[in-house]
């Protein structure tokens, strides 16, 4: 009777482990990377991946972190795995350039985003409520920390914060501005420091944002609205986020 080696048999065990885990991995619903989901889109929304290749995305569909979702001429909202919100306008690309949540805020936790241009609403989730350097919003202009809030940006000939509730602070290399609920502030470029807009702005980002019709995709779909135009409402899911593990759905 001839016997395997003990390093053959070995081997062989390693492999199977490794074909078991691949299998796991590639199995329907996990995501190993998956920081958000699709919750509405309309028009050609795709995520772009690093290395260029693109995907349409729909109602449903994962976002990865590395990923960049570009609207184009559509506008899309994406719920991360911490309970934010992203509501994104036509002409906008936004990145996630990190992302990592394990269920709970306990110190590992993170989400840095990159806007390249556009117009976005959020409502920020669990990430950033306990440590602020945990999250981080970045723009060509300026950087937007939070303390737990909901805010908007447009990046268009400098960027314009609004805050509608908690606080940010954008910076760039001039200096800071905290804005407060019910405050905005525009910086012109990065060597700019960031002010407070006085009430007589024109732009529609330089005041509070308007209390918009409830329901996402009523507000979302209006013909007449077009960028830089106030990003659509979120609506937050009324039950909690789920507690995932490692930043993933897994389901």
């Amino acid at each position: 009777m001839v016997t395997n080696p003990p390093a053959s048999r070995s081997s062989r065990g390693l492999i199977r482990q490794a074909a078991f885990l691949l299998a796991v991995l590639l199995a329907p619903g996990w995501a190993l990377a998956s920081a958000a989901r699709v919750d509405f889109a309309a028009g050609e929304v795709v995520a772009v991946q690093a290395d260029g290749g693109r995907r349409t995305l729909a109602r449903g569909a994962e976002v990865a972190a590395g990923e960049t979702v570009d609207t184009g001429a559509g506008r899309a909202q994406l719920r991360f795995s911490d309970g934010a919100l992203v509501s994104l306008q036509p002409g906008t690309q936004f990145r996630i350039d990190a992302y990592e949540f394990r269920g709970a805020a306990d110190g590992s936790e993170k989400g840095f985003f990159r806007l390249i241009k556009g117009a976005m609403r959020t409502l920020t989730g669990l990430i950033g409520k306990t440590h602020r350097k945990a999250y981080r919003l970045d723009t060509a202009v300026a950087t937007i920390g939070i303390r737990g809030t909901e805010f908007a940006v447009v990046h268009d000939q400098g960027v314009t914060v609004t805050v509608s509730e908690g606080a940010v602070e954008i910076c760039n290399d001039a200096g800071c501005q905290q804005v407060e609920a019910g405050q905005s502030a525009h910086a012109p470029d990065a060597r700019t420091r960031p002010q407070l807009a006085g009430s007589g702005a024109s732009s529609p980002f330089l005041a509070p944002p308007q209390i918009a019709p409830p329901g996402f995709s009523s507000g979302d779909e209006r013909p007449d609205i077009k960028p830089p135009a106030a990003p659509p409402p979120l609506v937050p899911d009324p039950s909690p986020p789920s507690s995932p593990t490692g930043g993933n759905y897994g389901g």
